[in-house]
């Protein structure tokens, strides 16, 4: 939408900035995000100047060093790849997963924009620790471990939470397996309960 003439855009007040050019900008960042060309404290950094610009030109100058963003259907069409053995991925998308079998003792779980529903409660954990490092950017992961296992929660959130349901390390008491859960929800959520019953498809 224009400016008004008697307002120079450099001097747009925050209030009028339109949403839609804010959400553009958050667009773009978390587009290059997904794609790893972004870190998550430069993305962090880059967000935190978004909400606090108080001109376009500010708004603008947050992704002005970035690649432009495509937006054709055939260019911006996302594909789906098969994730290593230790990783579990959704990008603009959806996994259910059950692991019956040994868990890898570094299980990574990323969900932008999207979300990865994870049953971990017939799996079986090595004797020591076994991390799973979560990182949900505007999307939502749920983890369920077995009973059994002690639970050490280090995740973060930013404008999200990170939490774990359902008991911990008391309950676990000197258990063998120790599951270390790391990483960051930004703009999304990440939920690890225990001793929970087993998922369902579509649940």
């Amino acid at each position: 939408m224009p400016e008004p003439p008697d307002i120079p855009p450099s001097r747009v007040p925050a209030a009028s900035i339109p949403p839609a050019a804010v959400e553009r900008v958050v667009e773009t960042l978390t587009h290059h995000f997904a794609h790893d060309e972004l870190t998550e404290a430069d993305l962090e950094a880059r967000l935190v100047r978004v909400y606090a610009a108080t001109t376009l030109p500010e708004l603008h100058a947050v992704v002005a060093d970035l690649p432009a963003v495509i937006a054709s259907g055939t260019t911006r069409a996302v594909r789906a790849q098969e994730p290593p053995g230790n990783q579990i991925s959704a990008l603009f998308s959806g996994q259910e997963r059950r692991i019956a079998g040994v868990v890898p003792r570094d299980l990574r779980v990323r969900a932008r924009l999207g979300y990865v529903e994870l049953d971990l409660t017939q799996a079986t954990f090595e004797p020591g620790v076994t991390t799973i490092d979560v990182r949900s950017l505007m999307g939502y992961v749920q983890i369920r471990l077995p009973t059994g296992v002690r639970v050490e929660c280090e995740g973060r959130a930013l404008f999200g939470f990170f939490a774990l349901k359902g008991g911990g390390a008391s309950e676990a008491g000197d258990s063998a397996s120790v599951v270390r859960l790391t990483g960051r929800a930004l703009f999304g959520f990440a939920e690890c309960y225990t001793g929970a019953p087993q998922l369902e498809p579509g649940k």
